[in-house]
């Protein structure tokens, strides 16, 4: 922040400067209060939301999530968290969003959170899960991993679906980072 300030009020890379979010506020509230039908990202939203914190490994998987999955801008839940972090520090949180957003510093310039991959690598026998979506106790170990929970099973859980498919909004997400990347190229030369 010393020696780039601009990066308080918008990103590193110029591509991400216009980038066409869809900014859904019924998806931003659902990821906000731990409801997105994605087991890891919520046990990890409603860990933030009752203790002010979360592991980093966590804030990286809900910040794709966030910007990749349901293609909303990174500044609004740049934003959310600093209204939350009990370690809330301009800095730290403004540089993991924007690493996470893709539109920050970064050596790789896409950089995609699974969120199923991510569980099974990171809480393989789902115990993180559990802990903060207290509904999924009793589902199998392997259905909360990988995220495939039947919808019999989420609606005995009252647990909600998937708001969105990651593999579509991966490949959607992927066109608009593309289409902009060609037009920043285009109009720089």
């Amino acid at each position: 922040m010393y020696f780039f300030p601009e990066l308080a009020n918008g990103p590193y890379r110029q591509l991400f400067k216009d980038f066409p979010w869809e900014n859904n506020e019924d998806l931003f509230q659902a990821w906000c209060e731990g409801r997105t039908g994605y087991p890891i990202v919520d046990a990890a939203m409603r860990q933030l939301n009752q203790l002010g914190w979360m592991h980093n490994r966590c804030r990286m998987i809900v910040a794709s999530f966030l910007t990749k999955d349901l293609i909303i801008n990174w500044q609004w839940g740049e934003k959310y968290f600093m209204q939350r972090l009990v370690d809330g520090d301009l800095s730290a949180n403004n540089g993991g969003w924007q690493w996470s957003a893709s539109s920050g510093m970064d050596p790789k310039p896409l950089r995609i959170f699974n969120p199923a991959s991510q569980s099974q690598k990171f809480d393989p026998e789902a115990e993180y899960i559990r802990q903060w979506i207290p509904e999924l106790r009793s589902v199998d170990t392997e259905e909360l991993v990988t995220g495939k929970i039947s919808a019999e099973e989420r609606d005995r859980c009252g647990y909600p679906n998937s708001v969105v498919d990651h593999n579509q909004q991966q490949r959607r997400f992927k066109e608009r980072y593309q289409r902009q990347k060609g037009g920043e190229r285009g109009e720089g030369g």
